[in-house]
């Protein structure tokens, strides 16, 4: 029986999941790399140096491979020039792998075309068919044409964040709170509704975050409680989020959309 393993090392996680030819999960390891309290995520660097340390122990402990297909992730987006030093690991024991077992290949994607490729396995009606996918992640913040050709996937930026990201805009916010980094788990912990509003200035398809975290710091500088800063961040990044894509949908005519990255997760 074939088997499929998937390597994935982005800024945040090392990731490796095997399934069998059903798409059912046999082995599953995603840790999150390490960040000092009080720090802002890590540089480039410092992400290769944790997931080569990672890796040999996730494998370690997979054990031996056979009768297996690879996949990695190779860059961050598909677009030409999109390079990140982090997803060179993965694709290295990926290489590496596939010659040793002898395999003439192994399946290549961008980290955005896999964070698409999850959202619509649990959501194949959009296969085939043209559809919005927003990208939120800790990075990214991007809107999305999604269409097919030949059944190939095809991915055009119509608009995103002139700034940070959502999940920078989210992170920040907890790591002044003194939370951990990444934040977004334990904001939602502790968020409490309230009056309290963060505005978050949106153009066309273009939004952006800077404005919305000034505003979020003087809220804390006033004392204002985090539980309610952590209610307002997100609804904050949701009702922008939505205003984005009703002008994308009154422009395009298109209704389906797909949210996908580590925010939404």
């Amino acid at each position: 029986m074939t088997k499929y393993l998937g390597v994935d090392t982005s800024n945040y996680r090392t990731s490796v999941c095997l399934l069998d030819e059903n798409g059912s999960v046999i082995f599953e390891r995603r840790p999150l790399l390490s960040v000092p309290q009080g720090k802002l995520g890590l540089r480039q660097q410092e992400a290769v140096f944790q997931h080569l340390r990672v890796l040999p122990s996730i494998f370690e402990e997979l054990g031996p491979l056979k009768d297996v297909r690879f996949g990695v992730t190779n860059a961050p987006r598909p677009v030409e020039g999109s390079y990140m030093p982090c997803f060179i690991v993965g694709h290295s024991f990926v290489r590496t792998l596939a010659a040793a077992e002898g395999l003439e290949g192994f399946l290549e994607i961008s980290h955005q075309e896999n964070h698409i490729w999850a959202g619509l396995s649990e959501n194949p009606n959009l296969i085939g068919k043209p559809f919005i996918a927003v990208h939120l992640s800790g990075g990214t913040t991007e809107f999305l044409l999604v269409t097919w050709e030949n059944m190939k996937m095809k991915v055009q930026e119509l608009g995103g964040t002139s700034d940070i990201s959502a999940g920078q805009f989210i992170d920040r916010i907890g790591v002044i709170l003194g939370l951990p980094f990444p934040s977004g788990p334990y904001l939602e912990e502790i968020a409490l509704p309230s009056e309290l509003r963060i505005g978050v200035r949106v153009s066309h398809f273009t939004l952006s975050y800077s404005g919305a975290e000034a505003e979020a710091k003087r809220l804390i500088e006033k004392g204002y409680k985090g539980e309610y800063l952590a209610y307002a961040a997100f609804l904050a990044v949701a009702k922008s989020v939505g205003r984005v894509l009703k002008n994308i949908r009154e422009e395009t005519g298109i209704q389906d959309c797909l949210l996908v990255g580590g925010v939404m997760a």
